[in-house]
């Protein structure tokens, strides 16, 4: 039996369905929390609106990405398991690598003529079980991460904002910092799309039209994209 028969049986769509449900049961109730928290605080509810309309706008970009790239893993593995790890994961890089590592480790390579149900099966342990890791230390300490950030900051409040600020600003430079001296297409796409950031984001303040900010990232990661597909 080919084994994407049985990547992309019923079977696997009725196993892969329920950790896709509590991925949007978690996703709608944290929204509710959110706002009600929000509410409490007396935060106007029409900012509420404006950051969750904001947040929604700016995932397109990243959502494209993963969709693209999971075009590439359903190949692979089929749709209802790609399905469910991008739901729970999102990293595209991280499940293509651990499914080829997998595939590896029974002697072949991730879409080669030879993989077959042997090591799409070490695929599937190998993907969440790689996964596990961060998922524990996140359950783990996240309740003191509020503590480490207070001590990190020195116990002065004011200066929180700076330092979550700062650390933001170090995550993201850190990752565009590989694509601006990757060279080519890749640099090509991280300069456009810095450019057409700074771009919105001035048009957005000459003419008053906050909407132009909340689209701005959305905008300018597409912009990238589609001037990387241009040179690749």
């Amino acid at each position: 039996m080919d084994y994407l028969e049985i990547a992309n049986s019923p079977v696997m769509w009725v196993c892969c369905a329920p950790g896709v449900i509590i991925v949007l049961f978690e996703a709608i109730k944290f929204m509710r929390l959110s706002r009600k928290a929000g509410k409490d605080m007396g935060i106007d509810p029409e900012v509420i609106t404006r950051g969750v309309r904001a947040a929604a706008i700016s995932s397109i970009g990243p959502s494209l990405a993963i969709v693209i790239g999971m075009l590439a893993l359903i190949v692979c593995i089929g749709a209802p398991f790609a399905w469910f790890r991008l739901s729970f994961v999102g990293s595209v890089m991280y499940e293509l690598i651990a499914a080829n590592f997998a595939a590896m480790g029974v002697g072949t390579e991730l879409g080669a003529p030879d993989f077959g149900p042997l090591a799409f099966s070490a695929a599937l342990w190998v993907m969440p079980l790689g996964a596990l890791g961060w998922m524990i230390v996140g359950a783990a300490l996240t309740h003191k991460l509020e503590f480490i950030r207070l001590k990190l900051a020195g116990g002065k409040i004011a200066f929180l904002p700076v330092l979550t600020s700062a650390a933001m600003l170090g995550v993201f430079a850190k990752m565009g910092s590989g694509e601006l001296i990757a060279g080519g297409g890749r640099t090509i796409a991280f300069i456009i799309g810095l450019v057409c950031m700074i771009a919105f984001l001035r048009l957005a303040d000459a003419i008053n039209k906050t909407w132009i900010k909340e689209w701005s990232l959305g905008f300018s990661m597409l912009i990238g994209m589609f001037v990387a597909a241009a040179f690749f």
